[in-house]
């Protein structure tokens, strides 16, 4: 019984430590990162390939708390949510809504927010500005759209 009750707890932890990493590292990066970046250095291109490398790095982490999060989230909802939660019309929506956001999520991020991460980093090296502003507006577009879905997820986690 004392291991079935540090395994559930340890679970939580994982879960709610993965998602601080993944949600406070993705406001981390368009919060702090990028515009602190437009100050330090003003080489656009010299920054982007900066951002790029540090983008890079933080993505393939996302890689590893997503799945994290995923896993334990289901295995936390079957021991969190109350029964009669699976069982009613609410709970049930806040599962499916639960669903339907990450999986917007990951294809927002490794669709388009994957494809504009490649553009930008193609269009410093080669130092295009034109281009690179251009793909640049897409991108912040779509990565704002994942941190509203980030705080959607978030918000619906609470409800559950």
């Amino acid at each position: 019984m004392l291991a079935f009750i540090v395994l559930k707890y340890f679970f939580l932890w994982l879960h709610l430590f993965s998602a601080i990493l993944f949600i406070g590292g993705s406001f981390f990066m368009w919060l702090v990162l990028v515009p602190g970046s437009k100050d330090a250095i003003k080489d656009e291109a010299q920054r982007t390939v900066l951002v790029s490398k540090i983008s890079r790095r933080f993505a393939r982490m996302t890689w590893m708390l997503l799945a994290t999060l995923i896993i334990t989230g289901v295995i936390n909802a079957f021991w969190y949510l109350p029964y009669s939660a699976h069982a009613s019309a609410y709970g049930f929506d806040l599962v499916v809504a639960m669903v339907a956001l990450t999986a917007a999520l990951i294809a927002s991020l490794y669709g388009p927010g994957r494809h504009y991460g490649r553009m930008i980093a193609g269009f410093a090296k080669k130092g295009d500005l034109d281009g690179l502003r251009n793909v640049r507006r897409k991108s912040t577009a779509v990565s704002y759209a994942n941190l509203c879905i980030m705080v959607m997820i978030t918000v619906v986690a609470v409800l559950m």
